[in-house]
């Protein structure tokens, strides 16, 4: 008999678990199935959402790459362009000084022109003063020998008697 009351033993224990289990399930099945159903919605939420936030991150990512390469492109535009006035401005200013130093160049000839024909005649100037100098000189030499103031004089007297 020991046997067989634990064997009925054993079947009450069963039938008293299924009837709890049972129990459980009839008053437990709603809230956990809505446990379970909130916490895969949840999840399901979080999912759709992640997957949307990736997407909006791919897209921001995608104009953010258009942008970078756009600004690129403005940047190399720009550094060109900027490289071309600066040629252009160094043309011009070369071109500039080459005129302002022909100007200078011109107006230095001159000047010099100026100055050499002025040099030229204060020489023959002073190139006479010094000739008549000597020959003043010369002369008085000359004059103070008798025999040449007579000659002298003749000479005018006839030049003022061919005259008359």
């Amino acid at each position: 008999m020991s046997e067989g009351h634990h064997t009925i033993e054993l079947i009450w224990k069963g039938l008293n678990i299924l009837a709890f289990l049972g129990i459980v399930y009839y008053f437990g099945k709603k809230p956990v199935s809505e446990a379970f159903s909130r916490y895969f919605q949840g999840l399901t939420e979080r999912l759709i959402q992640s997957e949307k936030d990736l997407r909006d991150a791919t897209e921001e990512l995608r104009k953010a790459k258009e942008n970078l390469q756009d600004a690129q492109r403005r940047y190399e535009e720009q550094l060109k362009l900027a490289q071309e006035t600066a040629k252009l401005t160094k043309e011009e200013e070369e071109k500039k000084a080459r005129e302002i130093a022909g100007r200078i160049r011109e107006k230095a000839k001159e000047v010099i022109e100026i100055e050499l024909k002025k040099a030229k005649e204060e020489l023959i100037r002073y190139g006479a003063e010094k000739a008549y100098a000597l020959a003043v000189e010369a002369l008085k030499e000359k004059f103070e020998d008798e025999r040449v103031q007579s000659l002298y004089i003749e000479r005018s007297l006839k030049k003022l008697e061919a005259k008359k």
